[in-house]
């Protein structure tokens, strides 16, 4: 496979890591159905490695987004939710892709455990090129999903053709597949991972403990917990 070259060109117009984790950011927070607010995006930037060195002061997050404003990459709407412009979807959905790519390499490759997976990830994303980006893509067979079961943009991937709901919606006694699951909360995911809670695995949900926030479910390893809040941000396809 010919790969494209990198010129100086592309490597100059890169943006600062700071700001391409701002347009990830909001590119995942909108595949969660949300267009977050200032203090929304920050809640969820706290969740990042602090090897980014991002800042996380709402003034902080606030000065950047009039930056990212001014350079044309996000409107600001009236009631203070943030939305990528053309441009902006334009440059977040490369970042998602190498960010997804660079979790399939470390993962898949290097094995590096899944937890860790994003963390490592970050710290790569910022200097793959699009000539790195084609072997890394070759190397780990064209995936169309992260180790997480997110979709990897311009990768060709299809949707699954089942009803995909949050597991906070789902109801007791009836089975699912996992479609994707965090891949910011290390610790979360440690323990997804402990529970068999994983992509492409089916689960059963056991109980909805309105009263107590809490999910029980069964995997094939195990019964266990997880309160609304983890459970919102988990993605499942119903089967029949």
């Amino acid at each position: 496979m010919a790969a494209p070259k990198t010129t100086i060109k592309e490597n100059a117009k890169r943006l600062s890591p700071v700001v391409e984790n701002y347009l990830l950011s909001l590119y995942i927070l909108r595949e969660e159905q949300t267009n977050p607010v200032p203090s929304q995006l920050a809640a969820y930037i706290r969740m990042l490695p602090a090897s980014e060195e991002l800042g996380t002061s709402l003034p902080t997050i606030l000065a950047t987004l009039r930056r990212m404003s001014r350079d044309g990459l996000i409107n600001i709407n009236s009631r203070k939710e943030i939305h990528l412009t053309a441009t902006g979807d334009r440059i977040a959905s490369a970042i998602t892709r190498r960010h997804r790519l660079a979790e399939r390499l470390v993962v898949d490759i290097l094995g590096v455990e899944l937890s860790q997976a994003d963390q490592e990830a970050h710290m790569l994303e910022h200097g793959i090129t699009s000539f790195l980006e084609e072997y890394i893509c070759k190397a780990v067979n064209n995936p169309t999903t992260c180790p997480f079961g997110k979709p990897i943009p311009n990768s060709g991937y299809k949707p699954p053709t089942g009803s995909v709901l949050s597991m906070d919606k789902t109801k007791a006694g009836k089975k699912y597949l996992v479609k994707s699951i965090p891949d910011e909360d290390s610790r979360l995911v440690k323990y997804l991972s402990n529970n068999n809670l994983l992509p492409g695995n089916s689960i059963q949900i056991l109980e909805i403990g309105d009263y107590r926030d809490v999910i029980t479910f069964k995997t094939s390893s195990s019964e266990s917990a997880l309160g609304f809040g983890s459970a919102s941000r988990i993605y499942l396809v119903e089967l029949n």
